[in-house]
């Protein structure tokens, strides 16, 4: 009777074993399986390479979250829906499959990665959004900028692929359409203009910068009430 229970048990941890691999492998992608899924409306696609990494060509529409920075993956992960397919890749698949398995673990409920990373997808001959040759905007330059007339402007340090910034632009875009052209909100690209962003030392993006007259009267990173920018702003109209 010990001995069958025992047989009984090895195989039921021999099925467990084996859908658990079996679901392993169907959460790895060959490329042409993550091109094609990626293509679905709601999925989010999440790059885990440095910063360097993603500007030298990444896939469209990814954001980016360095998970080598477990305090900038850990903060800019927690913009992405739970809820929503998530796609993750890295440069050779190492660093992705250890990140989908964070994902999964702290509640993200579908969560895919590619196999082989990026050099398996350019291998494959996919399609990268390249690095933009924008100019790097001085000091100098910057400081005319925020030297407005008597306006207030708001700056904006942030990116298209970093998700609290994404989170943040439905706010910006609030503020925009409530105080029209008493007040003036600047974009910086924090991902290109690397320069002005060593020079000021900023923290993780997004940063927010509030000036009237050219003098700094606000400053707030990360996700920031729409309250809060507004009493900083009625202060100093």
């Amino acid at each position: 009777m010990k001995t069958y229970k025992l047989l009984i048990f090895s195989l039921f941890v021999g099925i467990f074993m084996s859908c658990q691999a079996q679901n392993k492998s169907n959460e790895a992608l060959s490329t042409d399986a993550f091109q094609q899924q990626i293509q679905q409306p709601g999925v989010q696609i999440l790059d885990v390479r440095t910063t360097g990494e993603f500007a030298n060509g990444h896939i469209e529409h990814a954001l980016q979250a360095d998970w080598l920075i477990p305090t900038q993956f850990q903060e800019r992960v927690k913009s992405i829906d739970k809820d929503k397919p998530v796609y993750v890749y890295c440069l050779s698949g190492v660093r992705s499959a250890a990140a989908a398995d964070w994902l999964r673990n702290h509640g993200y409920a579908h969560v895919y990665h590619l196999a082989g990373g990026i050099q398996a997808w350019n291998q494959a001959g996919k399609p990268l959004v390249g690095e933009s040759k924008e100019a790097q905007i001085t000091m100098q330059q910057y400081e005319a900028m925020v030297q407005q007339g008597g306006s207030v402007v708001l700056v904006d340090f942030g990116a298209d692929w970093c998700p609290p910034c994404r989170k943040m632009q439905p706010i910006l875009d609030a503020l925009k359409e409530k105080y029209g052209s008493k007040l003036n909100i600047i974009r910086i690209d924090a991902g290109q203009q690397a320069e002005i962003m060593k020079q000021m030392n900023l923290p993780a993006i997004p940063v927010f910068i509030l000036y009237k007259n050219g003098k700094e009267v606000f400053r707030k990173n990360g996700i920031v009430a729409q309250s809060d920018f507004e009493a900083a702003i009625q202060s100093n109209l």
